[in-house]
């Protein structure tokens, strides 16, 4: 913190550059109406500005070398094929890994279904970070000698498999903290769904609720991203989202969280905390530097689609490439801003 700012004023300009963020990640895209009522709830539950409350904690909770486990991959278009997944979700869990890894100094893990990980390795690459395995990504921060890295867990679909991982997982590796982006939920059917109701080929769906469920035995902070109330995490908003759907109840995530985050889409929230994580140290440098546009483009060359066109093209649930990179930019700008006018530039 600058010695600019007492500790008072210091509290007081990150909750003005929390709502400001917010304001900018959240803003309604589907044009549904959904996403404003689920964030209003969210905000209710929580307290103050959510994004800004997810890097808050996540700064709380971990320190240089920790890990973080970055859990996503939804399955698309499940009734066609295994292996299909969708721009929104790898393209934040990319994002966020290299936020943490740079910001904090923490080891990300990404944690998806096997046949997904592609959607996510290589745009972690596009995001400035070596792709390897857990071994070798801890290494990559505890030993005398660091490098940037994300590690891999590649996540079963099995049931017994995945609790047998989960466990193995906390017991081993101790994560201080998950973040859920775009991930599926299961719903109180015992399966997961899309968000306009369709249900998730169950062999097709990683069984990672486990992690969210499993966390709180283990004391690690869990924060869920979404946009439709079905996602991990979004358990807490569920009583909303059965009155705002009309596929509500059917689709409606049971898997709850400490810290729900909803946004125009799961890779904006992703966007709004990464740039509160590094607001808190009055900076943008690294916010800056990132290269969306490499990270968007490599996860749609891998075929992941648009949650929209259907189409394996650069867009994040409809939105442009352009419109993507404005946001981070807009956000970026809104800091900076914050911070000369607080005196702490």
């Amino acid at each position: 913190m600058s010695e600019k700012l007492s500790g008072a004023a210091y509290e007081k300009l990150m909750t003005h550059v929390g709502w400001q963020v917010d304001r900018v990640m959240s803003l309604d895209t589907s044009g549904k109406q959904i996403v404003p009522a689920l964030y209003d709830a969210a905000v209710a539950g929580v307290g103050g500005p959510l994004t800004m409350t997810a890097a808050r904690k996540l700064r709380e909770v971990v320190a240089p070398g920790d890990v973080v486990g970055l859990i996503t991959g939804f399955p698309s278009r499940s009734f066609l094929a295994p292996g299909i997944s969708e721009t929104d979700g790898p393209v934040g869990a990319a994002f966020l890994a290299r936020m943490v890894e740079e910001v904090l100094g923490a080891v990300p893990i990404i944690i998806t279904e096997t046949s997904l990980v592609k959607y996510s390795s290589a745009p972690s690459l596009a995001a400035g970070l070596l792709v390897t395995d857990i071994e070798r990504a801890l290494l990559s921060k505890r030993g005398k000698v660091k490098a940037s890295a994300v590690g891999f867990l590649p996540f079963p679909l099995d049931d017994a498999e995945a609790q047998k991982v989960t466990r193995s997982f906390f017991e081993t590796i101790k994560p201080k903290a998950l973040v859920a982006i775009e991930m599926p939920s299961k719903g109180e059917d015992g399966y997961g769904h899309t968000a306009g109701g369709r249900r998730i080929v169950e062999e097709y769906l990683a069984k990672t609720d486990y992690l969210f469920h499993w966390a709180l035995e283990y004391g690690v902070l869990r924060i869920g991203l979404g946009d439709g109330g079905n996602e991990m995490g979004m358990g807490n908003l569920r009583e909303t989202l059965y009155r705002v759907s009309p596929v509500g109840k059917d689709i409606a995530a049971v898997t709850m969280s400490d810290v729900p985050v909803v946004g125009a889409s799961s890779n904006w929230a992703a966007y709004g905390i990464g740039a509160c994580l590094e607001a808190l140290n009055l900076s943008t440098k690294t916010l800056r530097r990132v290269d969306l546009a490499g990270i968007i483009r490599r996860c749609a060359d891998e075929g992941a689609i648009d949650g929209r066109t259907l189409r394996p093209e650069p867009l994040v649930d409809g939105t442009p490439l352009a419109m993507n990179l404005a946001v981070l930019d807009l956000m970026a700008y809104l800091i900076e801003r914050a911070i000369e006018s607080a005196g702490a530039a």
